[in-house]
């Protein structure tokens, strides 16, 4: 309500005596943005914590997971972990994290700074503009969220690959179990997943629309310009970190499929795994891949395009409505 209300009263706003005007296409588009920003991060944090008994069984799962694959006989070729609960991704994990939220907590003092030492901006500017950027910053983490599971789930398929002095039977009931408790990971995230995206795409949209903009006015706010920039970059990374570890969880989930088709094992030989019935043999192996498949769309490198063109599409879009906005004005 209270944005709805500085969209309505805010449109030309006076400062000392002389008349600021925003572009109906301008404000319109800083108001879709403060309601994407809260509406995402009240949605998914209701959606986590409704859901909290879910996600608890969920995780209780995927430990228990980690901890049978903890288990499996490490593999002698050279280069291979040394500890059976290392991820190798961890590492780089832990470094986006901290940079990400080292550049978060900068932008964040920064806008707080600029609104609080301008004693000519008002609730408009608080509610706006300053309130829901700072959610949306701190939402950010919720992609690495993500990809800390996604990670293990990486690792957990690179072991079965590798450690190839494992049984198949029991490699395959390995795997059956990490398919189920991806599925558990797309029921409970999924929505998220779709929610996070659109509004990841949104940001991308406004930001760059803002930074265009802001290079066309006469006079040029360098620190609005930068921050447009960082979000238009560092959003098009999380949505591409996303999709990069759905497209190598596809991969990885085919060649150990492949790979299991391989193997010595006795010509049709059946045995039965968790309650199915498996049939492996030197041509075909019954066991599906495994991918990030929400109700809307699979997560994978093959968003990236139409991502690229619907932010393109809508970014000429809203260029040619501020141009109107121009020419009306003049």
């Amino acid at each position: 309500m209270i944005i709805i209300l500085t969209y309505v009263t805010g449109g030309n706003q006076s400062e000392n005596g002389k008349t600021k005007i925003f572009t109906s296409t301008l404000y319109f588009t800083l108001f879709l943005k403060a309601t994407a920003h809260i509406a995402t991060s009240v949605f998914i944090r209701l959606r986590i914590f409704l859901g909290r008994d879910k996600l608890f069984k969920f995780h209780t799962e995927f430990a228990t997971l980690t901890e049978q694959f903890a288990t499996l006989p490490k593999p002698a070729a050279p280069g291979s972990l040394k500890t059976a609960h290392v991820n190798r991704y961890d590492c780089g994990l832990k470094v986006e994290v901290i940079l990400s939220g080292i550049s978060c907590a900068i932008f964040i003092a920064d806008m707080w700074h600029v609104h609080l030492t301008d004693y000519s901006r008002g609730v408009t500017s608080i509610f706006l503009i300053v309130f829901p950027a700072t959610l949306g910053y701190i939402h950010a983490i919720f992609p690495y969220l993500l990809t800390f599971f996604l990670n293990w789930y990486l690792e957990m398929l690179r072991r079965l690959v590798q450690f190839d002095n494992t049984s198949v039977e029991h490699r395959v009931k390995l795997y059956c179990q990490l398919g189920r408790n991806v599925a558990s990971f797309v029921r409970f995230f999924g929505t998220c997943i779709v929610i996070d995206m659109a509004h990841s795409v949104m940001r991308i949209i406004f930001s760059a629309y803002f930074l265009a903009t802001s290079v066309t006015l006469s006079y040029q706010n360098f620190r609005g310009i930068v921050s447009d920039a960082f979000i238009v970059a560092g959003y098009f990374y999380l949505v591409f970190m996303i999709c990069r570890k759905g497209s190598k969880l596809e991969s990885w989930s085919g060649y150990f499929v492949q790979n299991c088709g391989r193997c010595d094992y006795p010509e049709g030989e059946k045995f039965f795994g968790n309650d199915r019935l498996f049939l492996i043999n030197s041509r075909n192996v019954k066991m599906k891949r495994i991918w990030i498949a929400t109700d809307y769309f699979r997560v994978n490198l093959g968003l990236i395009a139409p991502i690229i063109g619907t932010v393109t599409t809508n970014l000429i879009v809203l260029m040619q409505f501020q141009n109107s906005d121009k020419s009306t004005a003049c």
